[in-house]
């Protein structure tokens, strides 16, 4: 289901942006460059007691309605949970933020396959599910827009943040790809794609001693919204914040993996605190009684 069915009376709802991750970093920013504008808004985390924070502080601030939902958005229920809820604060989404997501630095040998798949689920999956229900409501009724945080560690491959880089590729190409397809219809797909933002992101991930973060300087989470806002307002399809992260998305086309890939892992290697690099945790053998199987049938193909 989808808001489709509010375009009949456009009476029946107020237009507001929903906002996912909506409480800190780049999306708390846009919280407060929308509000700032007159816009409604639905923030959408997992921490209740943080978002309603989050909305006292801006309702004060701006003459706007703030609304919150905590959702698991990992989780389709917690979509669904989404959608349900601007409906029942008596809104429709004229804007959706695709602004929440997690990362992961390490090598992947030694991921979680349970937080490895709720990343891929927060990062991808959600940005698909919330779009395919709020964007068909946009396109019906003319007008409207989504706009998405890639990054860009999604214009190259990126060792020990393999999945992370690979999701802000798909948010990337998904979000080209849409805003080709939304042309002429008065929708507005727009992502985002920054460099180093100066957030929490990079310590929860294990990668604060990465090299990257010494050598890219790093935007805060408000200079990151007041460009991407701007541009989103102006109906740009790619914001690249600084001229350094222009020249990097545009250098990298013509680098050869041979040269690209090492460079990327010298930067993002996972280090210690003093700089010392860290190494894989050793693989434990498999059992005797799990092993035995895997060599019967090697056995029998000789």
């Amino acid at each position: 289901m989808n808001d489709t069915n509010l375009r009949s009376d456009p009476g029946l709802a107020l237009p507001a942006v929903v906002i996912t991750g909506g409480t800190e970093g780049i999306g708390r920013a846009l919280a407060e460059e929308f509000a700032r504008d007159g816009h409604n808004l639905v923030l959408v985390a997992r921490d209740k007691a943080k978002l309603d924070r989050t909305a006292v502080e801006l309702a004060s601030a701006y003459a706007v309605e703030v609304k919150v939902t905590a959702q698991d958005l990992t989780t389709p229920e917690g979509c669904a949970g989404v959608e349900q809820a601007v409906r029942g604060f008596g809104f429709y989404a004229d804007v959706l933020v695709n602004n929440a997501g997690v990362m992961s630095s390490g090598f992947f040998q030694d991921e979680d396959p349970v937080a490895m798949r709720r990343m891929i689920d927060l990062d991808v999956r959600a940005v698909v599910d919330l779009t395919s229900r709020f964007l068909p409501g946009m396109l019906a009724r003319g007008r409207g827009g989504v706009l998405n945080v890639s990054s860009m560690v999604g214009f190259m491959p990126v060792p020990y943040q393999a999945v992370y880089s690979a999701s802000k590729a798909f948010v990337l190409f998904f979000s080209k790809s849409l805003a080709y397809e939304t042309m002429g219809t008065g929708v507005k797909i727009s992502v985002v794609a920054p460099g180093v933002v100066a957030t929490a992101l990079h310590t929860k991930a294990g990668g604060q001693n990465s090299r990257y973060l010494l050598w890219f300087p790093a935007w805060t989470p408000e200079q990151v919204a007041k460009i991407a806002y701007r541009r989103f307002k102006r109906g740009w399809s790619v914001t690249l914040p600084g001229i350094g992260n222009k020249l990097s998305a545009f250098v990298v086309r013509f680098v050869p993996d041979f040269a690209l890939v090492p460079l990327m892992g010298w930067l993002f290697r996972v280090r210690d605190d003093q700089g010392n690099v860290l190494w894989p945790r050793p693989l434990e053998k498999p059992p005797e009684s799990k092993r035995a199987p895997e060599a019967a049938k090697l056995k029998a193909a000789d």
